[in-house]
């Protein structure tokens, strides 16, 4: 099983995946793709403003590399999303351009990469003193799931889980209570979701909640408050209840506690690297290496 990023990064050299950025020419996305074509973890195809993108590519010593030049940013996202649905890219990624404009090109019934399921973002996360990397789901796609959103949400997660050797991944679902409650539906969408896991409804995967975040994260919460629970000091994915909470939480781990963090859509054809604009390179060579072990 791998537990923090370094081990990732070490599984994923040498894969050199072929990955399409959707309008390159940001400094720090540059620097990450620096950082993984050293370690033949990607083989770049970069689209955007060439007069943009190339004197970056000099300054980090990467001049020569595949550089399709388009300006429009429409145009960016149909024309990376039409290399990856062709099988001339393996990998997507969110460059320069807007959120919305790719999605919109990944999601075209017609010319985009559906593949009949729930897109949904996910963070695989390494926290200082928490044991493993912790998988939050969704911050970044999905506004206020309802419980078959949920569903996805939670089967394109553990798809990621199982690509880092957990075969029987553990899920909290967050709640700011132990108890069930019909005025705070993500407690009884919990409830539901315990129950179909129990019965085999869902991808192997071994569910609570619903469970506050201190239980989730140490077992002696769960002592103090008399809860009887396996995944305490334990959880391999937070389930939040809304793109606000669990944009909230990644953003607080990161800024907070320093962690380390890497973004991908899933549920799409192929795993997409979809990031902030505020985002480092390191989270940026993160999320890439994280999208690549999917592959």
């Amino acid at each position: 099983m791998l537990t923090n990023f370094d081990q990732i990064i070490e599984k994923a050299s040498g894969c050199k995946k072929r990955l399409v950025v959707a309008d390159a020419a940001g400094g720090e996305v540059l620097k990450a793709l620096h950082q993984a074509a050293e370690m033949n973890i990607i083989d770049p195809i970069l689209i955007g403003d060439e007069g943009k993108i190339a004197p970056i590519l000099d300054e980090l010593g990467m001049a020569g590399l595949k550089i399709i030049h388009e300006k429009d940013p429409q145009k960016i996202a149909e024309k990376s999303v039409e290399l990856v649905r062709s099988g001339e890219g393996d990998l997507l990624m969110k460059g320069k351009v807007s959120t919305p404009i790719l999605m919109h090109a990944v999601l075209d019934k017609e010319k985009g990469l559906r593949k009949g399921k729930l897109l949904s973002h996910a963070a695989l996360m390494e926290v200082q003193n928490y044991p493993k990397l912790m998988l939050v789901t969704d911050g970044g796609i999905v506004l206020k799931p309802g419980i078959d959103e949920k569903v996805s949400i939670l089967e394109n997660a553990v798809d990621l889980s199982y690509s880092l050797g957990i075969e029987m991944p553990k899920v909290a679902c967050l709640a700011a209570i132990e108890t069930i409650d019909p005025k705070q539906p993500e407690t009884t969408d919990a409830a539901q979701l315990v129950k179909m896991a129990a019965r085999k409804q869902l991808k192997p995967m071994m569910v609570e909640g619903p469970v506050a975040m201190d239980v989730i994260l140490s077992k002696e919460a769960a002592k103090a408050k008399g809860i009887s629970t396996e995944i305490s000091g334990d959880t391999d994915i937070v389930l939040v209840s809304d793109i606000a909470t669990g944009n909230a939480l990644v953003k607080a781990l990161i800024y907070c506690a320093g962690a380390k963090i890497g973004g991908v859509v899933l549920g799409a054809k192929c795993p997409i690297v979809l990031l902030s604009r505020s985002d480092t390179a390191q989270i940026k060579l993160c999320s890439i290496v994280a999208a690549c072990l999917m592959k």
